[in-house]
């Protein structure tokens, strides 16, 4: 039989998938390792949830295009629902986007930053321009990333707070990227733990070139369901929309976000928490002698004393305590998410240990 090989894009065959390895910690205290919200849906909403589930058909898709689901967003922002396109998770809106806008040309990115940004990149036939940060905190060199957002045919990619860093984008640079580049993606995912004058929601009124991204997954506990969205004039939503598959969000995801979105004094209530210990674990490590990046996000960006973050995080899991290691994108960086008290209690004791 004639043998031919099979015919995958070059950009594929060259990507590392995303892939998360199994942690064998001996006993689990602390998970601090993906940025998950440490609080959880209160029960009375789990109810609420799951007896309107139960009320429903589960033999028929969800409704077409998700309009309840776009309201309740737009209500619980301020915003209209022709303005919001949901996903599966933020990840697969931003996957639409990259597509609509950048498919064919390049897609610039400030690094480091997510690292799913590059894969959706490749994804989306778009040729993936790194602009590296600089300095102790990692901050934007913010002509070098206009130059590059200026260049034909390319679109920024800017995630703020920025993921693993911890930053936020000056909103007079903001304006002025917008000025420079056709147009912005903004992933806000964490903006929920920043100061109110970071969220950019109110810049859409001027500037049409914008499209924010967002999700349920961090303030409001939802990581298990997978709900995102965009927010961007109905124009571009409308061109989002065409690369988003139907019935990608399913019916227990959505009535989840319709019930959290609800309440949001639970969500405002376990920010208020994460940012309070945020502090209080940002004191205690640069106690310890740990350089930590200025963070506005539920996470942190440390530097061992020694610059050994690959044996400290190995240590640290031996003694129950799951940190993501950032070597790979910035040598000698951790990454550390606020937890509970106890978590973050357990997380700082095992540290001094091993340092």
């Amino acid at each position: 039989m004639n043998r031919r090989s099979v015919p995958v894009r070059e950009e594929i065959r060259a990507l590392h998938a995303y892939r998360l390895e199994p942690e064998n910690a001996p006993s689990l205290r602390a998970k601090l390792d993906f940025n998950e919200s440490p609080f959880d849906v209160p029960e009375e909403i789990r109810a609420e949830v799951l007896s309107r589930l139960a009320a429903k058909r589960w033999g028929r898709y969800p409704e077409f295009g998700a309009p309840r689901l776009k309201k309740a967003i737009a209500d619980a922002i301020g915003r209209r629902p022709e303005e919001i396109v949901v996903g599966n998770g933020s990840g697969e809106v931003l996957l639409a986007a990259v597509s609509v806008f950048a498919g064919g040309g390049s897609l610039v990115l400030p690094t480091p930053t997510f690292s799913l940004y590059g894969q959706i990149g490749a994804i989306a036939a778009a040729r993936v321009v790194d602009v590296p940060r600089a300095g102790a905190d990692f901050e934007l060199v913010e002509e070098a990333l206009l130059a590059a957002a200026a260049q034909p045919g390319a679109v920024p990619l800017v995630c703020s707070p920025n993921n693993p860093t911890g930053g936020v984008v000056r909103r007079e640079f903001l304006e002025r990227l917008l000025e420079a580049a056709p147009v912005v993606l903004l992933d806000q995912a964490y903006v929920d733990f920043a100061a109110p004058g970071d969220d950019a929601l109110a810049v859409l009124d001027e500037r049409p070139n914008l499209v924010i991204f967002r999700t349920l997954s961090k303030a409001y506990a939802a990581a298990g369901f997978r709900i995102g969205y965009a927010v961007a004039t109905p124009e571009l939503a409308r061109e989002i929309e065409k690369a988003v598959l139907p019935f990608s969000v399913d019916l227990a995801a959505e009535e989840l976000a319709v019930a959290v979105l609800a309440h949001p004094e639970v969500a405002r209530a376990h920010v208020g928490r994460i940012v309070a210990e945020r502090g209080r674990v940002v004191e205690a490590l640069l106690a310890a002698g740990c350089l930590v990046a200025s963070s506005s996000a539920n996470f942190l960006f440390v530097r061992p004393p020694d610059g050994q973050a690959v044996r400290v995080r190995r240590e640290l899991l031996d003694r129950g305590i799951l940190v993501r290691d950032m070597t790979a994108a910035a040598p000698g960086r951790l990454r550390v998410s606020i937890g509970s008290p106890a978590e973050n209690d357990y997380f700082l004791e095992a540290l001094l240990e091993v340092l």
